[in-house]
């Protein structure tokens, strides 16, 4: 018995760190599909479509320009991804894709929470890539 606690007390630090890495991964990768889809909205409906943040209530959406439809809502609070300190970058809000497949500029958005960090890098030609 002795053993197994003292076993379960080291991997605890490396479990919490792996579970952390794993939630800013998903958060990543939840913020990579929508900002895809994004560009495959506009091409398919054959009308620029908006990506923007509301830093309030931590949430991606991609709706018209107007603001009248949403297509995509990607929920990035502590209760969606269990983020205790969750800091988010973002180089551009909003930003317009277009149908040709073109969007207006780069993106770059950062997500970091207890020290681990991912960047998601989206070219104005659609290639969106985690780092």
């Amino acid at each position: 018995m002795l053993i197994g606690g003292i076993v379960t007390t080291m991997s605890l630090g490396k479990v919490h760190t792996l579970m952390s890495q794993q939630r800013v991964l998903h958060a990543a990768t939840a913020i990579r599909n929508d900002l895809e889809a994004a560009f495959q909205i506009a091409g398919r409906n054959r009308k620029p479509v908006q990506i923007s943040y509301d830093s309030t209530a931590q949430r991606f959406t991609i709706g018209d320009r107007v603001g009248l439809m949403y297509y995509r809502r990607t929920n990035l609070s502590a209760s969606a991804y269990g983020f205790t300190k969750t800091s988010i970058g973002i180089s551009r809000s909003p930003v317009d894709v277009y149908p040709n497949g073109l969007a207006q500029d780069t993106l770059v958005i950062t997500l970091s929470s207890n020290g681990i960090t991912k960047t998601i890098y989206m070219s104005r030609t659609g290639l969106v890539r985690i780092k």
